[in-house]
């Protein structure tokens, strides 16, 4: 297994995307690494296997969001995969309540033991398809934000995304620059903004559609 990093290692990987964790957010974070090279060994969590480019381009860039969106309330991730980036997103904002939907049962009890034993708290793992989930009742109230990371949305995913979220809800995707044209010329019902450039990557973009009444 690749040796892990240190805190200190971390913090100035993630400098350079605008991100400062506190220190109790850094040794969670520290858990974090080591448990998925640990994992990773076992399952493919994903194809990075570099501890620096996986605080970069995993931690990194989902943390980015965090300089571009508010975030309070019910935050629902899909595909959550290892935890990217609505986990990962804990770290900016403890106190966010997270739903991690990830249809794939050993992803799944991977997030369950991130959440356990690095002490993460209000967040939820589903091990179900968002398809099915999003079409059942999901309890008082309804999430401010829907984010997904790496995810092809279709029209399916976008019209139940609307259906789910708050009214002036948003949704996030972490895309490419392409794919985020295609989301915004798929479906009505959505006012985008421009999109936003993430630090140290080549043509990949924040693209956040806020859910307009009809």
């Amino acid at each position: 297994m690749a040796a892990s990093l240190s805190e200190h290692e971390i913090a100035r990987e993630l400098a350079s995307y605008q991100v400062e964790l506190s220190p109790a957010a850094l040794h969670q974070l520290s858990c974090y690494l080591e448990l998925l090279l640990r994992w990773n060994q076992r399952i493919n969590l994903t194809g990075y296997r570099d501890p620096h480019q996986i605080v970069r381009r995993l931690f990194g860039e989902s943390l980015f969001l965090a300089q571009v969106i508010e975030l309070r309330g019910w935050l629902v991730d899909v595909g959550s995969g290892a935890g990217f980036p609505g986990l990962a997103l804990k770290l900016a904002a403890p106190d966010l309540r997270a739903t991690l939907i990830e249809s794939r049962r050993k992803r799944g009890a991977f997030l369950k033991e991130v959440a356990r034993s690095c002490e993460f708290y209000n967040v939820d793992v589903v091990v179900e398809r968002f398809e099915s989930w999003a079409r059942r009742p999901v309890g008082p109230g309804k999430p401010s934000i829907v984010t997904t990371r790496a995810v092809k949305p279709g029209r399916e995913l976008l019209d139940l995304t609307r259906a789910l979220l708050a009214d002036q809800g948003k949704a996030v995707f972490l895309t490419t620059t392409a794919r985020a044209a295609e989301i915004r010329g798929s479906v009505s019902g959505w006012s985008w903004q421009t999109d936003i450039n993430v630090p140290q990557t080549k043509g990949s973009v924040v693209l956040i559609g806020k859910k307009q009444s009809v």
